[in-house]
């Protein structure tokens, strides 16, 4: 596709960011936005008429280097692409006059933030639902799907409203969007849950490796809210975003904001009223990694990324001097075996002892075994879930546990000795209800 002269004027003159403002949000709701959703018609003269999509947008979010914002930040083209080759092998192999019918595609835009900090695309699509559902509409067109989804938790209704009141303003694309609602579970969001509950199965994470089953169903192309919104703007000539959305905790609150690349951690936090340097960062929300504060330069993830560090879906969570770290890691591994899919050994039984586990160590109160040499209950523990649970949900408290274990030892090493941690929780999590 050629860009064309006004395209180019805009990329230079108009500031192509995501969001109309930051955003200040109690700390325990969704995204929240005062103003009304930018209409349709303001949307187009911010950025003109959206271009048809085709092989060509392949090539430009190739070239621009776009890579996923729900957490992987794995190439969006390359997904893309995926999705078009992934049909059964043995329709391929079969000659033309005996092959079966393709196999229908469905292309997906996931808003379900499943991680309980994270606020960033529900306040995107509250804000400019229809640069998102541009960038659906371009999936959409681009790899010849036969349905649109957008993907949403149920309890969000102020977001599903935002978008239905867009969804009356616009011409219907290729396909018409279905709007789905999904179970507030932490496994919501997860790809293979989506593309379970759209053929009709539960909203629960596929096993690893997927089950033959699984060529049978529509294909399913998956990406995040904010990822299709950047690829709206490529498509229209902009030249691509090199900040990144994230959403902080404040000492009273969270905050969604949009961060200019290589802007320094200490004035993102001064920025959200953090007037001192906290002890530690969690990165990444519920299922990512403690850091020392010290090892955390920028919140960009070209920086973060060499010292084995993510901000995942863009969510950080400081830890102010006074909290414990352990205690916050083992109230985060409670809610984490509560919300287990339950379709496996390391989710039925492990996540639970992980999460008893960490609960004695920060009460002081850990069971020790570590007589000639051997090592301790929870460091087993944590040897036994890591990389054999069905899905990936157990690895995720694996890598948060040995991260805390990391960030804390010092902490850890005085409750492996009886000290009791009589401090409150900081971060909140929410309360899960049998």
């Amino acid at each position: 596709m050629t860009t064309t002269a006004s395209a180019t004027s805009r990329a230079t003159t108009h500031d192509a960011g995501l969001l109309l403002d930051p955003v200040r949000l109690p700390r325990a709701s969704a995204g929240a936005w005062a103003g009304p959703p930018e209409a349709l018609a303001a949307h187009v003269r911010r950025l003109g008429p959206r271009p048809a999509g085709g092989a060509w947008l392949l090539a430009t979010i190739d070239a621009a280097g776009l890579t996923g914002h729900g957490g992987a930040h794995a190439p969006t083209a390359s997904r893309w692409r995926a999705a078009m080759d992934d049909d059964e092998p043995a329709v391929r192999r079969r000659p033309t006059a005996d092959a079966t019918p393709r196999r229908p595609l469905t292309a997906v835009a996931n808003a379900a933030e499943s991680e309980p900090l994270s606020a960033k695309d529900a306040t995107l699509l509250r804000q400019r639902p229809h640069l998102v559902l541009d960038g659906l509409d371009l999936m959409a067109e681009t790899l010849g799907a036969d349905r649109a989804v957008l993907w949403l938790h149920d309890d969000d209704r102020p977001t599903r409203a935002a978008v239905e009141l867009a969804l009356r303003d616009r011409p219907v694309g290729r396909v018409p969007v279905e709007v789905a609602a999904a179970p507030a579970h932490y496994l919501s969001g997860e790809r293979s849950a989506i593309a379970r509950a759209l053929a009709g199965g539960p909203v629960l994470p596929l096993g690893r490796p997927a089950p033959e089953v699984r060529t049978r169903w529509p294909r399913t192309v998956v990406s995040n809210a904010e990822t299709l919104a950047r690829a709206a703007l490529l498509a229209r000539g902009l030249p691509p975003l090199t900040g990144r959305l994230l959403t902080v905790l404040t000492p009273a609150g969270r905050e969604v904001v949009e961060v200019p690349a290589g802007t320094p951690a200490d004035v993102v936090l001064a920025g959200a009223g953090w007037r001192e340097a906290p002890q530690a960062v969690l990165l990444g929300g519920f299922g990512g990694i403690w850091a020392p504060w010290h090892a955390v330069a920028t919140f960009d993830e070209a920086a973060l990324r060499p010292a084995g560090l993510s901000a995942g879906a863009g969510i950080v969570a400081p830890l102010p001097h006074g909290a414990c770290g352990l205690a916050e890691t083992a109230a985060i591994t409670g809610y984490l075996a509560a919300m287990s899919a339950g379709q496996c050994g390391p989710c039925v039984f492990g996540l639970p002892a992980l999460a008893d586990d960490v609960r004695r160590l920060a009460a002081g109160t850990a069971r020790r075994t570590a007589r000639l040499g051997r090592p301790d209950r929870l460091t087993e523990d944590l040897d036994l879930v890591a990389g054999r649970g069905g899905c990936h949900h157990p690895d995720g408290a694996v890598r948060l546990i040995r991260s805390a274990l990391s960030t804390f030892a010092d902490d850890a090493h005085a409750h492996s000795r009886g000290r009791a941690c009589r401090v409150g929780t900081f971060i909140p999590v929410p309360v899960v209800r049998s």
